[in-house]
């Protein structure tokens, strides 16, 4: 099944032209979650650029279960945010945690080339401010409004996707937006910025027949 998944896919890619993409594409959004829940997972709409939806998930697998709120926090911090603390420049002491992950949206009315669905990874990095400077986390600090998630997006060429984001590649960002440990059945609701700058996947210039495309494959 993947083999012939893949040579449909190979033929599609042909068919498209090469080029630059036209801008970056930037939107807004709305979207909630909390990492303390399994799956580890934020979702919700855009606000503007475009309509539809989006979501991202972290890979949770070997975290605690949401059911022992304490030892996931306790994992979730040992593991990605107290190695992870600098003192400089003075005044912005901190904590940063990057955790890997997927994103998948699926957009309408959006600017040329960005209609349709899309796939990639993110590498989420929050920013959590040590507000008194004195390395150790405090609750408000957990839930401050001065943390921040900084996502960053890519896709590959191989990552699914369907419509005008079809065979393309690239990166984008989910910017500023505030960041706050609850758990559950609380959420934390996102509202930021982001963007995306996709270009086409290298496509055959020459016309290929069926059976060469097969060829690749075998």
């Amino acid at each position: 099944m993947k083999k012939g998944l893949s040579i449909v896919t190979a033929l599609l890619c042909f068919g498209l032209a090469s080029g630059a993409s036209g801008a970056i594409w930037s939107f807004n959004f709305q979207i909630s979650g909390t990492i303390m829940n399994s799956p580890a997972q934020y979702s919700g709409i855009f606000t503007s650029g475009g309509d539809g939806t989006m979501q991202y998930t972290l890979n949770d697998a070997a975290w605690p279960p949401p059911s022992d709120p304490a030892a996931r926090f306790a994992y979730i911090w040992a593991t990605y945010f107290a190695p992870n603390y600098t003192n400089l420049p003075t005044g912005a002491e901190k904590w940063v945690g990057q955790i890997p992950g997927t994103f998948s949206m699926v957009v309408t009315n959006a600017p040329p080339g960005y209609t349709g669905t899309v796939q990639g990874k993110i590498n989420a990095k929050y920013t959590i401010r040590d507000l008194d400077a004195d390395g150790v986390l405090d609750e408000s600090e957990k839930t401050s409004m001065y943390n921040v998630l900084d996502g960053r997006l890519s896709k590959l060429c191989t990552d699914p996707s369907t419509g005008e984001m079809a065979c393309k590649f690239g990166t984008g960002a989910l910017n500023h937006n505030i960041f706050r440990f609850v758990n559950p059945p609380d959420v934390n609701t996102v509202t930021g910025l982001g963007n995306l700058n996709f270009y086409p996947c290298a496509s055959a210039t020459e016309p290929a027949s069926w059976g060469s495309v097969k060829s690749l494959y075998r």
